[in-house]
C-alpha cells in the first residue's frame, strides 16, 4: 500500500493528511487555541468518588475534572497508598480488583495520564496506567513486562526482539516494541530506552515536588507526533508546505531514522498543497450526510444521541443482470467507503450499519469477510458483530479526540441540532395562531409582518388567499415585508409606523 503524508500549515490551523493509494484516510487538525491533552501526564487530586459508577473525578488543573474508571486504576502508580508501594517494590502491574472506594479517597493525590480528549460537555478520560511512547518502543512503568506489536505474527522475530530488549532494559520498567521498532538495530533500542527512562525519571521527580494538580509531562506537538506514529518504510513521501514544519520533521528524523529524511520534501508551488492533491473536495464530502459511491449507490450517516446509524442504498445502481450480485457489489463498495469515512471523520462509540439485504449465505459471508479486511487497516480498536438476519452489523470503535464534524461545525441555531427547519407553511400557521392569541388583547387596525424571504414569497405569491383570510377573520390590514435578518422560522409583528415589535402578555 502506497502512503503519503501531507503537512499543511496556515495562520489559523495546521492540518496533517494521510493518503493511502492516493485516497484521504486520516486527518489531524490543530488550531492555535486548541489544547491537545491525550498523552499528557498530571499530578491530580481526587475530587469525588462515585461508588455507584465505580469511578472518580480527578482535578488535574484544567477546569473540567478528569473521569477515572476503576478499570483504569493501577494501584502501583498511586502516590500515597501503602499496599501500592508494596506492589511497586514487587514490580507488579496488575489491574485493580478492589472497589474504587477502598483504594481512593477524596483529596488523595495520584498520577494520571489523559486517554481521551474532552468531548462536548464531558471532561477528559484519564488512567493511572501510565505509558510513554517513543518512536520504536513504549515504556510501561513499574512492571517487567516485555510486549511486541500484535501486527506481526512472526514468532521468531517476536522472540528475538523480546530477548534483545530484556537484555538492555533495567528491572522494574517494562517495554512494548512498536511495529516500526521490529526492524531497527540494537543501538536504536539503547538510545530510545535511555531517552524514555530519563523522561520517566524526570516525571517522578516533578511529581514529588510540591502538591496539588500540575502537568508533569506534555505529549509531543502535532507535527512530531504524526511523524513518530505514522512515518514508516511504507510511507513513500512526506510533503510539507511550511519551512518551520519541514525543519521540525527533518530534525526529528535525523535523530531517530536518518534514512527517511530523503523522503521529506518542502512544497513550494503556488497552488495550495491540499488543492494539489485534491484533499479539499474529500474534506467537504466528509462533512456531508450523504456520500455517493462510484457505482451510483450512496451511504447516509445519521447521528443519534447514543450511536451512529449508517444506511446503505443502491441509489442509481440498478445493475444489469444478477440482482443479488448488484446488491453485493454495492454493499462491498459501501463497506470500503464506510471504513474510510470512520477513520477520516474519527467516529467512535456504537455504530450500526444497515446493509442492503442479501439472500444468499455466500454473499453475506463475503460481506462479513470484506468488512474484517477493511477494519484491519484502522489503527483504532474496533470490534464487530456478524450480520444479523435483518442485514445489520454492529460496530464499536474507540476514538481519542472529537470527530471531524464537531471540530468543523456548530449546532444549527435555527433547528437546534434537529437537522430540519420549519417550512414556510408551518411558519404561516404559527403567525396565524399568534395573531389569534394577540387579537384577544386587542390589535391595531394595521400591522406589518417582518418575515424571512421564503415565508414572504409563500404569503404574498403562493398563498395570498391565506393572508386575505387572516385579514378578514381578524379585521386587520396586514403588510408583509422581507427581513433577511430573520431565520426562516422567525417573524416579528409591528403596529404600522412603529419600530418596536408587539408582544403578547401572559
Amino acid at each position: 500500500m502506497d502512503r503519503t503524508i501531507l503537512f499543511n500549515a496556515s495562520s489559523s490551523e495546521k492540518r496533517v493528511a494521510l493518503l493511502e493509494n492516493g485516497k484521504l484516510t486520516e486527518l489531524v487538525v490543530e488550531r492555535p487555541d486548541d489544547q491537545r491533552l491525550v498523552g499528557n501526564i498530571y499530578r491530580g487530586k481526587v475530587e469525588s468518588i462515585l461508588p455507584g459508577l465505580q469511578a472518580a473525578f480527578v482535578d488535574i488543573g484544567l477546569g473540567r475534572a478528569g473521569f477515572l474508571h476503576v478499570s483504569d486504576v493501577d494501584p502501583s502508580l498511586l502516590l500515597d497508598l501503602h499496599d501500592a508501594r508494596q506492589d511497586k517494590q514487587r514490580g507488579l502491574h496488575t489491574p485493580l480488583r478492589l472497589p474504587i472506594e477502598k483504594v481512593l479517597q477524596k483529596g488523595q493525590q495520584i498520577l494520571v495520564q489523559v486517554l481521551k480528549e474532552p468531548i462536548g460537555t464531558k471532561g477528559p478520560k484519564v488512567t493511572t496506567q501510565l505509558s510513554l511512547a517513543g518512536r520504536f518502543l513504549v515504556l510501561v512503568p513499574d512492571t517487567d513486562f516485555i510486549g511486541v506489536s500484535k501486527k506481526t505474527q512472526d514468532t521468531k522475530m517476536r522472540r528475538r526482539v523480546k530477548q534483545i530488549v530484556a537484555e538492555l532494559k533495567p528491572q522494574g520498567i517494562g517495554f512494548i516494541v512498536r511495529t516500526i521498532g521490529l526492524s531497527v538495530t540494537e543501538d536504536d533500542y539503547i538510545s530510545e530506552i535511555r531517552n524514555l527512562i530519563d523522561t520517566w525519571r524526570n516525571i517522578q521527580n516533578r511529581a514529588l515536588e510540591g502538591s496539588g494538580p500540575a502537568v508533569l509531562h506534555r505529549e509531543l506537538g502535532t507535527t512530531t507526533k504524526v511523524v513518530r506514529d505514522l512515518l514508516s518504510d511504507q510511507v513513500s513521501e512526506v510533503v510539507v508546505d511550511s519551512k518551520a514544519d519541514y525543519d521540525e520533521v527533518t530534525s526529528y528524523l535525523s535523530a531517530t531514522s536518518p534514512h527517511l529524511c530523503e523522503r521529506v520534501r518542502l512544497y513550494a508551488d503556488k497552488l495550495p498543497l491540499f488543492d494539489k492533491y485534491n484533499i479539499e473536495k474529500d474534506l467537504e464530502q466528509s462533512l456531508r450526510r450523504k456520500v455517493w459511491l462510484r457505482s451510483g449507490g450512496y451511504v447516509l450517516f445519521d447521528h443519534a444521541e447514543a450511536l451512529l446509524a449508517i444506511d446503505v442504498n443502491t441509489g442509481r445502481n440498478v445493475g444489469k443482470r444478477d440482482h443479488e450480485q448488484t446488491l453485493l457489489e454495492t454493499n462491498l463498495e459501501a463497506g470500503s467507503e464506510i471504513g474510510r469515512q470512520l477513520r477520516l471523520r474519527d467516529i467512535g462509540g456504537i455504530i450500526v450499519i444497515d446493509f442492503i439485504d442479501l439472500d444468499r449465505a455466500e454473499s453475506r459471508r463475503k460481506l462479513e469477510n470484506h468488512m474484517r479486511d477493511v477494519f484491519k487497516t484502522d489503527p483504532a480498536p474496533i470490534s464487530t458483530t456478524p450480520l444479523s438476519k435483518f442485514g445489520l452489523m454492529e460496530i464499536t470503535r474507540k476514538r481519542v479526540r472529537p470527530e471531524l464534524q464537531e471540530l468543523y461545525t456548530d449546532e444549527c441555531h435555527v433547528c437546534g441540532g434537529l437537522g430540519w427547519i420549519f417550512s414556510p407553511a408551518t411558519v404561516a400557521t404559527s403567525i396565524d395562531r399568534w395573531l389569534q392569541r394577540a387579537s384577544a388583547q386587542g390589535l391595531p387596525q394595521s400591522l406589518t409582518l417582518a418575515v424571512h424571504p421564503a415565508v414572504h414569497a409563500y404569503l404574498t405569491k403562493e398563498k395570498r388567499e391565506l393572508l386575505n383570510r387572516m385579514e378578514e377573520q381578524l379585521k386587520v390590514k396586514l403588510s408583509v415585508v422581507e427581513d433577511e435578518s430573520q431565520d426562516q422560522d422567525e417573524f416579528e409583528v409591528f403596529a404600522e409606523g412603529s419600530s418596536e415589535p408587539l408582544s403578547i402578555k401572559n
